[in-house]
């Protein structure tokens, strides 16, 4: 599909996709709402377990327990998301992750980290159901014209939220205790239930709130049946170039993002001297707010291209460990532009790597693709950061896993890079 298919005479807005697809609104409201809660409790965790001074492969815990368990569930979540109703799925994750997150509440005021990081772990593996029930329904609230647009209002959202939330998580943190912080993460999953309730039901093989001229062009009988699990959906689905560059394409970026969080959270506490939460609080915001902004800044420089942005992310997170080298006044300001060009070029390659991923795949797989992609970006950066916080307990310092980390990824953009760029291939019927 050219860039022309994809945006028509009329090119939709953030304000007409909101006003006029209102099955495609209540989805992000839920979204938006449990991602504000999660980022109040964000800081809470991290500084608890930075403070309990368990080391650096305890600090990347704390970042495998947000995203490793992504990449175990994810194919239970695909198989779910092609083959029941995506809204019940969604109310059911939300009520399962504000019961979970109230007994988290109860491991930060006992002080059991353990059981604190073990709770967060099943509480991010929950959301993989709601969150690939989320991204396979979107084809059906939206026009295809819409997609990348739609994909990027998330990211947007998901930035603000992330830089406003993680601040006033610092804040709420240092004012009121991490148990308040994670208490008011647990009533906003209550609120998206709310939210999500006047859905009407997302079956799969339905486009509830699309005229029947506004479908998506019918593609011939897939060779990917409903009874076909994750990996073997994804081995035919990387017959067509495109869509596998595509389903692979946040791999890169998630092993330096792993690597980077890692670094991130020790500069801001050791490098920058934070024992409060705000300089970490800050580092995220700035990270988050370049998130945002990538998708809509870079578009033009990198209108078809999943890959290609990270090497900005690259570059950045290079630059970024490098700051504390500089004089004092002028490290902070520039470890803040590191941090929005890392969240700039991760956060376009994101959208756009999914907007792809929602246009080319198969209709009847797009949740076990969906979930395959999640699998392989969640994986990468819960291995790459378990790497590096192990490489800072040996004494090589954050510095090493990130130059390793940079390397690899380097590699793995030339080859992804070369298979975007090869003819489109669509999937013959079987």
């Amino acid at each position: 599909m050219s860039a022309h298919d994809e945006v028509s005479q009329h090119s939709p807005t953030m304000r007409s996709l909101l006003k006029e697809r209102p099955h495609y609104r209540r989805l992000v409201l839920g979204n938006t709402i449990s991602q504000l809660g999660d980022w109040l409790s964000y800081v809470a965790v991290s500084l608890l377990t930075v403070s309990s001074g368990e080391g650096g492969v305890a600090l990347a815990f704390v970042f495998l327990a947000h995203s490793l368990p992504s990449a175990l569930t994810a194919p239970w979540a695909g198989r779910l998301a092609d083959r029941y109703d995506r809204r019940l799925i969604l109310i059911g994750t939300y009520a399962s992750a504000a019961l979970v997150t109230a007994l988290m509440c109860w491991a930060a005021a006992e002080g059991e980290i353990f059981a604190l990081q073990a709770l967060l772990f099943v509480r991010a593996g929950l959301s993989t159901f709601g969150n690939t029930a989320r991204q396979a329904a979107t084809p059906s609230v939206v026009e295809r014209r819409e997609l990348y647009l739609a994909n990027a209002l998330v990211s947007l959202i998901w930035s603000t939220l992330f830089t406003l939330g993680v601040a006033l998580g610092g804040v709420l943190t240092s004012a009121l205790g991490p148990t308040t912080a994670i208490a008011i993460d647990a009533l906003t999953f209550v609120a998206s239930i709310l939210a999500v309730w006047g859905l009407p039901s997302l079956l799969p093989a339905q486009e509830p709130s699309q005229e029947p001229s506004q479908k998506p062009s019918q593609e011939p009988a897939q060779e990917i049946n409903a009874k076909m699990g994750l990996w073997r959906a994804w081995g035919v689905a990387r017959r067509d170039p495109q869509l596998a560059a595509a389903l692979l394409a946040k791999s890169p970026a998630a092993a330096i993002n792993g690597a980077g969080w890692v670094a991130l959270t020790l500069m801001a506490t050791k490098s920058f001297g934070d024992s409060d939460g705000l300089t970490l609080g800050l580092f995220h915001a700035a990270r988050g707010l370049g998130t945002g902004l990538g998708p809509f800044a870079l578009k033009r420089v990198w209108p078809t291209s999943a890959n290609q942005p990270t090497l900005l992310g690259l570059a950045s997170i290079i630059g970024l460990i490098s700051t504390p080298l500089l004089p004092a006044q002028l490290a902070l300001p520039a470890a803040l532009l590191c941090l929005m060009g890392w969240g700039m070029g991760l956060g376009h390659n994101y959208v756009r790597s999914s907007a792809t991923i929602q246009l080319h795949a198969p209709s009847n797989a797009l949740g076990r693709l969906t979930a395959f992609d999640m699998s392989c970006f969640t994986f990468t950066q819960s291995a790459t950061a378990l790497l590096t916080g192990y490489l800072i307990d040996l004494g090589w310092g954050w510095r090493a896993g990130v130059y390793g980390t940079a390397a690899v990824t380097l590699i793995a953009l030339i080859k992804l890079s070369q298979l975007e760029r090869a003819p489109r291939r669509h999937l013959e019927p079987s």
